[in-house]
């Protein structure tokens, strides 16, 4: 008999808490010789005999589920008659998670989490005399009939893989071939329970239960959990990259988290960057579980990228490079490519039914905040604004009554997909509502008011990158019109009155403008940093959706043909 997990049996020492427990009450009492007591001692002595056998049968039985709880942890295998009765003497279906987190070992130089259950397997199928084994891995996801168990050692489908692993659809394979094969009487499944390859939350449980319970024959299911992990490994990634013009030349600006499983204190880790034939080296402070470094800037000659030339241009416009970390116990994730590259022009559409507004959005909008930079702003008439065009849009700036029907829903499909738009008060507000926010009604101020408060932390008004703040409490507000609805807001006037709201979390691109750039309303143009600084960020926030360099997991949501 072999064990699936034998240092349980270190445990084994624990079946003699029972006889310390009984041995420990025996002497908790103290004899004291009473007269009255005389007959009593007398009538129990003749019961003695019966008693005293069963209180040994009492312990024997603790001692005995003792030992029974510990021999089951560590998961006893044999051959035979007893695996016959068992149900393991017919074949064997394997399945086995090749993703890059089961290439972590539990210390540096050891077997990682792959190999050793592999070899686990192969051993226990071994020794049940198993005949019959198939493997239906995470890159495949189809049955391979192997020779025998120690095919499992050295087959190239058990190797370690890119891909991430789909156990819902591993196991509905599976099941399939249960359905087909009468003859497999065990199923196992080898695996380190990450959440992301189990899909907890998947729709398929259900119905994968009901087919293991309800298939032809009866079918041991056992989960070999690689879960053992080393405190000290650490993952790096890069989670944004953003290709752009400063000055005269070209930067690339690139956020890179590394993490760790758990918190052991601060740590300085050099990250390796390749990029070009050029390398450097930069340190992230990782403290807690995780760290991000933020817009890491390295300077880029296009002439000099290693990739692919514009059509009909030589000027290089993407390229691809490398992060990494030294080596530790999982190699699978201390390196990370990312790629990049030039952002398409800067598309911003407006509406506005006042001719000054429109010009002032038009400038605002159509002025880039870099030389390099390629910006557009298409002006549309709000009698036309059902034909818009928003593919390829970052922004919508919209001036004129709100949007109803068809056009809405079109609006609200382009916010979703990454899009931003900001609504300014028309002349008649009316009774519309986008996203759950609609217009109240004009109001004149005299003298005008000034913002009481806004946010500098984050949104359209945050601070500037030097930590200075945009002088949006100089501006005056003529007229205001009020704002109907639950949001967030980013700035307010005396009283607590919205100047600038963001809609729910769910439309967090949507916003709301109080007033307009138009000069009987405040002095939004003249001022001109605040509402230029505003438009071009939510531009900044709405050209995230079209970058064709986007951070992906090889081999998540891949399906081979059938």
């Amino acid at each position: 008999m072999t064990f699936l997990a034998p240092a349980v049996l270190l445990a084994l020492p624990a079946v003699a808490l029972p006889i310390l427990i009984h041995l420990v009450n025996d002497r908790r009492f103290q004899t004291v010789d009473w007269g009255a007591m005389r007959f009593l001692l007398a009538a129990r002595k003749m019961a003695r005999g019966f008693s005293r056998v069963r209180r040994w049968l009492i312990l024997l039985l603790r001692t005995l589920a003792v030992a029974a709880a510990v021999v089951a942890v560590a998961r006893p295998l044999s051959r035979g008659w007893l695996s016959a009765v068992a149900g393991e003497r017919g074949g064997a279906i394997v399945i086995l998670d090749r993703s890059p987190s089961m290439q972590e070992a539990a210390e540096a130089g050891g077997d990682s989490k792959l190999a050793a259950a592999r070899r686990a397997v192969a051993d226990a199928l071994e020794t049940m005399g198993t005949g019959r084994v198939v493997l239906v891995d995470s890159v495949s996801a189809r049955p391979l009939e192997l020779a025998s168990p120690a095919a499992l050692r050295e087959i190239p489908e058990g190797e370690p893989a890119a891909n991430t692993a789909d156990l819902p659809r591993l196991l509905q394979v599976a099941c399939d071939h249960l359905d087909a094969d009468a003859t497999a009487g065990s199923l196992w499944i080898c695996s380190d329970q990450r959440a992301g390859d189990w899909r907890p939350a998947a729709g398929d449980w259900p119905g994968i239960r009901d087919r293991l319970v309800t298939g032809k024959r009866p079918v041991r299911v056992n989960l070999l959990a690689a879960v053992d992990s080393s405190p000290e490994n650490r993952a790096v990634r890069v989670v944004r990259t953003a290709y752009e013009p400063t000055g005269q030349g070209w930067e690339l600006f690139l956020d890179i988290a590394v993490s760790r499983p758990v918190d052991s204190g601060p740590v300085r880790v050099p990250v390796g960057i390749e990029l070009g034939g050029a390398r450097s080296t930069v340190e992230v402070e990782l403290t807690g579980t995780g760290a991000v470094l933020r817009r890491h800037a390295i300077p880029v000659d296009p002439a000099a990228l290693a990739a692919t030339a514009a059509e009909g241009s030589g000027e290089r416009t993407a390229g691809w490079g490398r992060v990494s970390i030294p080596a530790d116990t999982n190699p699978a994730d201390n390196e990370a490519f990312f790629t990049f590259a030039k952002a398409p022009p800067r598309r911003t559409i407006v509406v506005a039914e006042d001719a000054a507004v429109r010009r002032v959005l038009e400038l605002a909008a159509g002025i880039p905040r870099e030389r390099l930079l390629e910006s557009l702003a298409e002006v549309i008439d709000p009698a036309l604004a059902a034909a818009i065009q928003l593919d390829g849009a970052a922004l919508l700036l919209w001036q004129a009554p709100l949007p109803e029907g068809e056009l809405a829903a079109r609006i609200d499909a382009f916010v979703r997909d990454g899009g931003r738009v900001i609504f300014l008060p028309p002349a008649d507000p009316g009774a519309a509502t986008f996203a759950g926010v609609g217009w109240g009604g004009w109001a004149d101020h005299s003298p005008p008011l000034r913002p009481a408060g806004w946010r500098t932390d984050e949104g359209l008004l945050a601070g500037t990158g030097s930590g200075a703040s945009l002088p949006v409490g100089e501006l005056e507000v003529r007229r205001v019109c009020g704002i109907v609805g639950e949001g967030t807001a980013l700035a307010t006037l005396p009283g607590d009155v919205p100047l600038l709201l963001r809609a729910s979390a769910e439309d967090a691109g949507v916003f709301f403008l109080a007033t307009t750039p138009g000069p009987r309303d405040s002095d939004l143009a003249s001022g001109g940093v605040v509402l230029y600084a505003l438009l071009q960020r939510a531009i900044d926030d709405g050209m995230e959706r079209l970058r064709s360099a986007r951070q992906a997991d090889a081999g998540a949501g891949r399906r081979r043909p059938e």
